[in-house]
């Protein structure tokens, strides 16, 4: 049954969009859903920005292929250097992490991808790292980890294990980049610190933690990545330490969670410090453009073309990898996509940062003007909260329990949720939808414009927050709708505080005020007052 508050209600409806479109599958809607639908103009509006993105589908792919092509490129032409020589698993792993990456895949067979073919090893090794889903900074940074020479000086170990304890603790402020880079480039010390993690992890008593407060069965590689081996942190501007608390402390105190960590430790470090087996390939230019005459590079060039103009390029490029192909590597997978949407100012937060930092958030309390509601939300706690007018409802998703009062002052009425209820508050509590346009930042239309606005120019401003908007525009069966988002965000967490929907038709003048969500970054400890303050 649907609530009778609106955002419930549109919550619950958003499952049916799918179907609404197609008059075949609109029969199966709930008749409450349909109806609320048919009524809501939000969930219309929504509901024409999928039709958009289902009708422009191919468009948008090709767009945003072509918007990977210089990174790819340059990839392709790094992989092609070594076209005629002898190619070894040491040549090959500083690019197993962008081979790994999805949004780098390459269509064409290179010196490279043959020598992962022929090698048992390195194959392995690029499975593993592609199971693991790490995020595309992620895969960056791991890149440049796998093209670092050991450092040949031991005089940074001992200053290096003096802060293993705190790495441990994951309390990285307490130590440096460079000490940090030490450990995990260093095979000595990073022994050192996977045998300090193991000895912690097993003097923690088992079942320790409450599942209904963390589930750990939801914690992934990417989530754990930096703790493993945090390559790349800068303590001293690391604007995320803060909301990364929830797990922190879980993890300190989770033997699950914490020998998950020590196996991605394993991993990465055996990847690392894995010899060159006896593989040794050697791929001839003129020869893979005879064998594959039929085949396509990119659907659009066949491979006699690809190599003709990859010969041509070879021997000017041969001259200028005399760095090395491991720091060769490094500097493609630095580039990697670069910033896709920026701001035209070289200081400005950008939108893949915004994405990057909400994407990192675990616990928000939100207020909207569309509703006289609040709303928090705790991934660190996995609980719901709502209030609207006076009456509470607190939703435990992992003991699937549902809490609720007229007013503080009444009596509490409990209940068990079925799993489809339980889904709904899950969908309900993803920050990142309830933050921004779309749902990954991947998604955001290649036509998108992220610009910053002038305080002097608003009616409305916060103290400390620099003003951007992200506009773009959207084709319907009937018109072109105009979208613009205004964020007020904190240019040091780089997180929005203040969030304004605006929109306008291709008949329209002016943009029309949609919607404003006001945004507070809270700590569990903070969640646990306000679930204290309803008395649940």
């Amino acid at each position: 049954m649907i609530s009778q508050n609106p955002h419930s209600n549109c919550t619950a409806a958003r499952l049916y969009y799918y179907d609404f479109l197609n008059e075949r599958t609109r029969v199966g809607i709930p008749e409450s859903a349909l109806y609320h639908i048919e009524e809501c103009c939000d969930c219309q509006s929504e509901i024409e920005r999928l039709e958009v993105l289902l009708a422009h589908a191919d468009e948008n792919a090709d767009s945003d292929q072509r918007r990977r092509d210089a990174a790819i490129s340059t990839l392709l032409r790094l992989h092609f250097a070594q076209a005629g020589a002898p190619v070894t698993c040491s040549m090959v792993k500083p690019f197993l992490a962008s081979l790994a990456d999805p949004v780098l895949k390459l269509r064409v067979p290179t010196p490279l991808t043959m020598h992962i073919d022929k090698c048992c090893s390195c194959g392995d090794d690029l499975r593993t790292l592609r199971d693991l889903h790490l995020t595309h900074k992620q895969l960056c940074r791991l890149g440049q980890l796998l093209a670092e020479e050991p450092p040949e000086s031991s005089e940074m170990c001992s200053k290096a294990r003096v802060a293993i304890p705190a790495v441990v603790s994951m309390v990285f402020r307490e130590t440096n980049a460079e000490t940090l880079k030490h450990l995990c480039t260093c095979p000595d010390c990073r022994k050192h610190l996977y045998r300090r993690r193991e000895a912690v992890r097993q003097k923690l008593p088992q079942g320790n933690v409450a599942q209904d407060k963390f589930p750990c069965d939801q914690v992934s590689a990417s989530d754990l990545y930096e703790y493993a081996l945090p390559y790349g942190i800068d303590p001293a501007d690391d604007q995320y330490a803060e909301f990364r608390a929830g797990l922190t402390s879980h993890l300190a105190d989770c033997p699950e969670c914490l020998a998950k960590v020590q196996l991605l430790h394993h991993t990465i470090s055996s990847i690392a410090e894995r010899t060159d087996s006896n593989v040794v390939t050697v791929y001839h230019l003129g020869e893979s453009a005879r064998d594959d005459q039929q085949a396509t590079s990119d659907g659009r060039r066949t491979a006699v073309d690809f190599a003709a103009r990859v010969k041509r390029k070879v021997s000017t490029l041969k001259g200028k990898l005399v760095i090395g192909t491991g720091l060769a590597a490094a500097a493609v997978i630095l580039i990697g996509l670069g910033v896709l949407l920026q701001s035209s100012s070289a200081t400005a937060v950008s939108i893949q940062q915004v994405y990057s930092a909400v994407e990192k958030t675990r616990n928000v309390h939100l207020t909207t003007s569309t509703t006289q509601q609040e709303r928090w939300v705790s991934q660190g706690l996995n609980v719901y909260l709502v209030k609207t007018g006076e009456k509470w409802t607190l939703t435990d998703v992992g003991a699937g329990v549902n809490k609720s009062k007229k007013s503080l002052a009444d009596e509490t009425v409990e209940k068990q949720l079925p799993e489809d209820e339980i889904a709904l508050v899950k969908a309900s509590m993803n920050i990142t939808l309830a933050l921004m346009p779309f749902s990954d930042f991947s998604h955001v239309p290649p036509d998108a414009r992220w610009t910053p606005v002038a305080k002097d120019t608003l009616e409305t401003t916060i103290a400390s927050t620099e003003v951007y908007e992200l506009t773009w525009s959207e084709r319907t069966s009937s018109s072109r709708v105009q979208r613009k988002w205004r964020f007020y965000v904190d240019p040091v967490t780089r997180l929005p505080n203040r969030i304004e929907s605006y929109q306008k038709r291709s008949v329209e003048t002016d943009y029309v005020l949609r919607s404003q969500l006001w945004v507070e970054y809270i700590s569990d400890a903070d969640m646990e007052k306000v679930i204290a303050k309803a008395s649940f």
